[in-house]
Parts: structure tokens; sequence; C-alpha cells
């Protein structure tokens, strides 16, 4: 290869690295500018209200917009760095459908993934910030993309869900939650007693438990154990607040029923204590060799 000819190739090589740099730089402003653009077009919450506020509506919105973004620039960079590499992308746009089929289940699935992602924020069937269980997973939702849906559980621990898999959700945010409180008191007690004792527990605490939107109420008998008569306590709350709520009725309802002397049954261990006499113990060490009673 001659000196002319080097040159030449020189000169090419460098202006497509140059070109396909300025395409990444070119990618990453328009994430950044879109991102802010969205950031702001969303700074003020104009969506509909969900429990009282708008921020997870504009949350999960803005998260859609940033994710589609993010798909489309990156599909259009992409397309312009192939090209600037000499592929002809018009022909690997039309043997699309050949490749598609090398790559069927992969892309079915990614579809299947946006198509029902769409659905999920189309609908409002949860937003940024509820507490949802889908796909065997529960948690509170971080993230709303057009593939995935990020939920964070109790533990800290984040699960990443394809929006594929969404067939069935179960969202607690929606409305009030219930608190349910089973407690119970021995068949010697009288249940009338317990009942108007703890019934005074929880008016007690519908006064002093900002979280309570309505009750608490004794329903009554829900059911019979080995030990005692177990009675049922129901409770409407904020969202997501009915586990401090129960966490507090149990306390409360227990210091009621201890001040009014109404025994909560728990199991009992009875030990008999047998003492063998001399004469029994030998003749039983005669029989089989084996010490007992006083001898041990």
């Amino acid at each position: 290869m001659n000196l002319p000819d080097l040159a030449q190739v020189v000169y090419q090589v460098g202006g497509a690295a140059l070109r396909i740099l300025l395409v990444v730089v070119l990618w990453a402003v328009a994430l950044k500018v879109g991102d802010a653009l969205i950031g702001r077009m969303f700074k003020k919450p104009q969506g509909i209200a969900r429990l009282g506020t708008d921020d997870n509506r504009t949350r999960t919105l803005s998260s859609l917009l940033k994710s589609a973004l993010r798909y489309g620039v990156s599909g259009i960079a992409v397309i312009t760095i192939l090209e600037v590499l000499g592929v002809d992308t018009k022909a690997l746009l039309g043997g699309a459908a050949i490749l598609g089929l090398a790559v069927g289940f992969a892309a079915q699935n990614l579809v299947r993934d946006i198509i029902n992602g769409f659905f999920i924020i189309y609908e409002r069937q949860y937003d940024i910030g509820d507490y949802i269980t889908i796909a065997g997973v529960s948690g509170i939702v971080e993230e709303v993309g057009l593939r995935t849906t990020k939920l964070r559980d109790w533990s800290g621990d984040l699960h990443i869900v394809p929006n594929g898999l969404v067939d069935k959700t179960t969202n607690s945010s929606v409305r009030e939650s219930r608190a349910l409180v089973e407690i119970s008191v021995a068949y010697g007690e009288d249940l009338k007693r317990a009942i108007t004792v703890l019934q005074g527990a929880c008016d007690q605490a519908a006064r002093e438990i900002a979280n309570i939107v309505e009750g608490p109420k004794v329903l009554g008998v829900s059911k019979f154990e080995d030990s005692g008569v177990t009675l049922l306590v129901w409770a409407r709350t904020k969202p997501l607040e009915q586990w401090g709520v129960e966490r507090e009725l149990r306390l409360r309802l227990k210091e009621a029923l201890d001040r009014a002397g109404i025994e909560i049954p728990f199991p009992h261990v009875v030990v008999i204590e047998g003492k063998t006499s001399k004469r029994e113990g030998s003749e039983r060490y005669k029989q089989d060799g084996s010490p007992c009673g006083d001898e041990l």
C-alpha cells in the first residue's frame, strides 16, 4: 500500500471515528436535555389526584416518558452509527422479518412487555409510591417503565418485574386499608364483659390514633381454639398504615384485658412428679435390670 492510499484510509477511518464520537456526544446531550425538559414539564403536578396527592401520578408519567426517550434516542443513535460504518440500514430493516425468525421468542417477549407497560400506564393500574403485589412480588413501586416495573420490599430488596408478567395486580394504595386483630380470652371468662372491655379500649384508640379512619369495632367471636375463644377487632385506616395500627391495637387490647383481670389463654405444661417406693423399685430392678425410683 503506497502513501496516498494509506492517507486515504486514515482519513476515512478518522472521519468515521469522529462522526461516531459526534453521534455519541449528541446521544448523551439529547438524553440529558430530554430528562431536564421532562422534569420541568412535571415540576408542577397537574395530574388526577390519588389519595390526596398528585405526586404519584406525576412521577409515574415522568418515568414513562424518560424510558420512552431512552429507547427512542438510543435506537436513532444505533442506526446512525451503523450508517456511518457503511451498513445498509435499509436493507437491514428490510431483512428484519428474516432476522425476526431467529430472535422471535426474545422479540415477542419484548413487544409483550412494552404493550403491557403501555396499558398499565393507560389504565392507571398503579403509580410510583403505591404498594402493590405483582407476579408474586410485593413492594412499593419505585419506577414504571415501558418494559419493566421496579418494586422495593420492606427488607430493602429491589425487584425488577417485566411488564409482560403482570397478569394480575393487587394495589393496596387505591383506598383506605383494613386492620384486623384477633385476641383470645379463656373459656371461663364472661364473653360479654370481655367484649365491653375491648370496645372501651377501641373507642379510646379511635380518639388517640390519627391513622384510624373508621372504627375500631369488636365484631364478636371469630373462632374457637383449644384453649380459648378468639374475638375479632376491625378498623379502617389510612393507606398502608394498617400494620402500625394493628401493632398499637394489640398492645392496647392486651393492657385493657390485664387491667380488667380477664385471662388471655396460653399453652400450659403440667408436670406430674411421681415417687416409687424402694420395694417397687427393687422388684422392677430384678425384672429388667434397670434402676428406678429412689435408686436413680
